[in-house]
């Protein structure tokens, strides 16, 4: 087995034998290496893009294009000394690893039981993935891990949204100083509504401090919601009530 080459393999040994080992056939495995990183972070960034998301097309290709240069430095760009040569070429690749997770982070905004930007903050690490694997001339892997990120992102986005609409967040405005959380929870009981995520904070609303209430709630039924948010007009009579389906 360990005489058996993979296709990436058997890719990067042809472009060395082709060019006879004068250094063309590496600067050709590196542009090859650079395209096939754009293309494959180009097809991840522009769905980040067209869905409107911060960290867009620019952004998951810088991030793939500098993974991919660094990959191709740490393989090409310091040359033999001496013949016991130890040098270990993932090193500069685990440090990209560890500085990508600041990037990522950046992109992760959290606002009471809100957090947005997690699967763009997962396609920014892919992107880096995706990159470090074409500049190590792994062009299978990385092209096989972009159809799959790219199918998931797509395929998968009508199932989390019908998933959200059983899992809907409400908010509620009422006077900070109405105690209030014992009855929405006796009518979510009245209603077998479940409530989970349940969070409470002091704003300004209409120029006065109010509670506004921000909870997830799971249910079996639309109609169930529908008579719960009636019901709490009617019993605590809130300043604003508000039904979002989305996180």
């Amino acid at each position: 087995m360990n005489g058996i080459l993979s296709i990436d393999q058997q890719i990067v040994s042809w472009f060395h034998a082709l060019f006879g080992g004068n250094g063309w056939g590496t600067i050709i495995l590196v542009v090859v290496s650079l395209l096939v990183t754009i293309l494959c972070a180009g097809i991840i960034g522009f769905e980040r893009e067209y869905h409107g998301h911060a960290a867009g097309l620019r952004t998951h290709l810088l991030v793939a294009i500098g993974s991919a240069l660094i990959m191709t430095i740490s393989l090409y760009g310091f040359p033999v000394i001496f013949a016991s040569d130890t040098r270990d070429p993932a090193r500069l690749a685990a440090q990209v690893v560890s500085g990508i997770g600041f990037l990522g982070a950046g992109t992760i905004i959290q606002t009471g039981t809100d957090v947005k930007g997690l699967t763009t903050a997962t396609t920014l690490w892919l992107a880096m993935a995706i990159g470090i694997a074409a500049g190590s001339g792994n062009f299978i892997i990385a092209i096989i891990a972009t159809a799959l990120a790219f199918v998931s992102l797509v395929s998968l986005r009508r199932i989390e949204k019908l998933a959200s609409r059983r899992n809907p967040i409400i908010r509620i405005v009422v006077p900070s100083e109405r105690p209030i959380l014992k009855e929405i929870h006796l009518v979510a009981n009245h209603y077998g509504i479940a409530i989970r995520d349940l969070e409470s904070q002091i704003v300004e609303y209409q120029n006065q401090s109010v509670l506004r209430l921000t909870m997830r709630c799971s249910f079996v039924a639309k109609a169930q919601v529908t008579a719960f948010i009636d019901d709490l007009r009617e019993k605590i009579n809130p300043l604003d009530i508000k039904l979002s389906t989305e996180s």
